[in-house]
């Protein structure tokens, strides 16, 4: 097991265990044509078309619930047609690594184009005094690499892509249709609205919040309806989404970030969506 696959599967639960940090969506059918998985602190989104379905990452590697879960909301993971990766950390990337079972087996892969220099380990994911940790997702089959502004048009679906670079160099968030925004890891929200992400897992913290004040001009020219973060649910506020981009949040059990998220978000009983 390489040194981030452990931390995210050992040492974050830990870490953030009555922080209320992660608050994912239960597993199930949440507005907007959009379904869910909940796989322990993540989510894999669902988009219906009509001759596409389209998931949003691929969680983590050989999660155990995935097929049991998929069948909750009617999904089978083979007949996901088109899957979009915001970026490639082990919890969203891990479903699709070579060295494990892949539940997405018919699916077309795209990626934004710098993230791939994760795959390649051109980029080191983390650097701990002078050693470079590198991505332990690697991914064999074939994917597209989609520059930042490009729209792919499935059917009656459109995605367009927008580098959002902070929490990796390569982080993408994708729009559905100009009106459904999937923000992956670059966006935590709570009750008050959306903060930069969590510090610890970002490459680099004040890339990541300048990179969200472009993303709001961007926005602009869209009719976004609803906000999808990857660990903090999903919203219908899309100003509140972007109310505290500017701030990382400072948690701690005595000031937790969600008072609603569970005491552990690793305990793989469902929670009630937010």
């Amino acid at each position: 097991m390489s040194i981030i696959d452990y931390f995210a599967m050992h040492i974050v639960p830990k870490m953030f265990r009555g922080k209320g940090a992660l608050h994912p969506c239960a597993t199930g059918e949440l507005g907007f044509g959009v379904s869910c998985i909940r796989e322990y602190d993540v989510n894999i989104f669902f988009i219906h078309g009509k001759q596409h379905l389209v998931a949003i990452d691929s969680g983590y590697k050989n999660y155990p619930g995935i097929m049991d879960k998929c069948k909750r909301i009617g999904i089978d993971p083979a007949d996901v047609t088109d899957l979009f990766l915001t970026h490639v950390d082990p919890d969203h990337a891990g479903g699709l690594d070579y060295r494990c079972k892949d539940p997405f087996k018919n699916a077309k892969i795209y990626l934004g184009k710098l993230e791939e220099n994760y795959l390649t380990n051109t980029w080191h994911r983390k650097r701990i005094g002078p050693i470079g940790l590198k991505n332990p997702v690697r991914i064999k089959k074939k994917y597209q690499l989609m520059e930042d502004g490009e729209t792919v048009t499935l059917g009656d679906l459109k995605i367009t892509s927008l580098l959002v670079p902070g929490h990796t160099l390569g982080h993408c968030v994708y729009i559905i249709n100009d009106n459904l925004l999937f923000t992956g890891d670059s966006i935590a929200i709570n009750e008050t609205g959306g903060y930069c992400f969590f510090d610890v897992f970002n490459f680099d913290s004040s890339l990541n919040k300048k990179s969200l004040k472009a993303l709001k001009k961007n926005i602009a020219a869209y009719d976004i309806k609803a906000v999808f973060t990857s660990h903090n649910g999903w919203t219908a506020d899309v100003n509140n989404a972007f109310s505290h981009i500017d701030t990382i949040p400072d948690i701690s059990k005595e000031n937790p970030f969600d008072k609603t998220a569970p005491f552990d978000c690793f305990d793989d009983a469902e929670l009630p969506c937010k």
